[in-house]
């Protein structure tokens, strides 16, 4: 390992970027029950808010809380005119799908990027909210200037707010773009062979420390993008003991691509 990929001083970077914006911007978070994950996530939302400057309206709803009181909540925080953006904290109960409630909050709301227009959008290469974690990806590309023109690039993991976005935006005929890209999954046959010949690999599988030395060639980037809890202690989907001394940069966990996430949404909410 030459380079260790800090996303903290990324962070950074977008949070004193977002302190010069006038006027400042509230963000509405509506969470329903309280469970470790969202606990986790909100901690940290509440801490890069403080930093940027930027103010929280926070609804919390009780885990058994009907359908019709979670829609007509997001509604009322929706019309109440005090928020720039909302944010709808998953795990959300089965009465009230994220992609029903997403609808409720609108296009011009949605700091996520996953309302059906801005994802449209996100695979026209025209959209200007990008979904947090792949934005974040970008924003450490950036940050380190990794370039992926041209190069063959990897992602292990399909799902709608990671790997299927991030696909599309590295195909993108942009700066941070023209990549040659391979998305991988549990089911993908002959993994290793496929994730070997990547330049760049960018991890978001899932599974605590999937990903060892025999996963990557010598000299690659590796982007662990999984946050799991293992054995008591934060770790990320990449074996980074297995991987750091194979790979030319590696992105730790924690203060790696997560560290970057919360600011990314952050700043959503300016562009929105």
């Amino acid at each position: 390992m030459q380079i260790l990929l800090k996303g903290t001083i990324v962070a950074d970077k977008i949070i004193q970027r977002l302190k010069d914006f006038s006027p400042k911007r509230t963000l509405g978070i509506v969470r329903v029950g309280s469970y470790p994950g969202s606990s986790s996530y909100l901690k940290g939302i509440k801490k890069t808010a403080s930093k940027a400057e930027v103010s929280l309206e926070l609804l919390e709803l009780e885990k058994n809380a009907p359908e019709e009181e979670i829609k007509n909540s997001v509604r009322e925080m929706k019309e109440s005119g005090k928020v720039d953006g909302i944010l709808l904290m998953e795990p959300l109960p089965t009465c009230a799908p994220i992609q029903e409630l997403i609808e409720i909050v609108g296009k011009d709301l949605d700091v996520e990027g996953i309302h059906p227009y801005n994802l449209g959008k996100t695979l026209l290469g025209a959209s200007e909210i990008i979904i947090s974690t792949p934005k974040a990806v970008l924003e450490l590309m950036d940050f380190y200037k990794i370039k992926p023109e041209g190069k063959n690039t990897v992602i292990l993991g399909r799902s709608n707010v990671v790997g299927k976005p991030l696909a599309n935006l590295l195909l993108r005929k942009s700066q941070f773009g023209n990549a040659t890209v391979t998305v991988c999954h549990s089911r993908t046959k002959d993994l290793k062979k496929i994730t070997k010949k990547a330049d760049i690999l960018i991890v978001s599988i899932g599974k605590p420390q999937f990903v060892t030395e025999e996963f990557i060639k010598e000299g690659a980037i590796v982007i662990d993008v999984g946050i799991n809890e293992k054995e008591g202690k934060i770790t990320g989907d990449v074996d980074f003991e297995s991987v750091k001394d194979k790979s030319y940069a590696i992105t730790p966990v924690p203060g790696g691509v997560g560290s970057i996430t919360t600011a990314a949404l952050l700043s959503n909410l300016y562009q929105l």
